[in-house]
């Protein structure tokens, strides 16, 4: 239906942002990967890649204390961006923030997508805007691959340290 929706909505020459969220209870790399696949195969203009987080008084919030899986690790980083604050068995923080980089980047690295949003740029002499938010989305690419890097290190030294015991 998504699809259908994508194509007649491009048809009327409509602008489509999708919204999609990852870390959901039963989110596994299966289920990350259809979902990726599925973002390419709607191809709306834009996109947004957000990590799930429970917020108290919400369903969400009832599951993960229940099931010991919130962290009292923040929400952000320093300048705002997203981080998962819960545990998901069998994917780890860092592999989840790994997951949301590939997302944007199979998303937007696409032939196709690279052109059109740089052809709309030129068309709408929005080059210099285009420039900041790649400059921006770059430095955010490094932090997020600073996290995945240093959640990969604390890991390691747990298994290191639980094999010493």
């Amino acid at each position: 239906m998504a699809q259908r929706f994508t194509k007649d909505a491009h048809k009327l020459g409509l602008t489509i942002h999708a919204d999609f969220i990852v870390g959901l209870p039963g989110e596994s790399r299966e289920t990350l990967r259809n979902t990726i696949d599925f973002a390419k195969r709607i191809d709306c203009e834009t996109i947004q890649v957000s990590i799930a987080h429970p917020y108290p008084g919400t369903e969400f919030y009832g599951y993960v204390q229940d099931n010991g899986l919130i962290t009292i690790d923040s929400m952000t980083d320093e300048s705002g961006h997203q981080l998962p604050n819960i545990i998901y068995p069998g994917l780890n923080r860092g592999e989840l923030v790994e997951w949301v980089e590939k997302f944007y980047g199979e998303y937007y690295f696409r032939p196709k997508t690279a052109w059109r949003v740089v052809k709309k740029a030129i068309v709408n002499n929005d080059v210099p805007r285009l420039y900041k938010e790649a400059r921006e989305y770059l430095s955010l690419r490094a932090k997020r691959k600073r996290f995945v890097k240093d959640q990969k290190a604390t890991a390691t030294a747990a298994s290191v340290s639980a094999a010493g015991d």
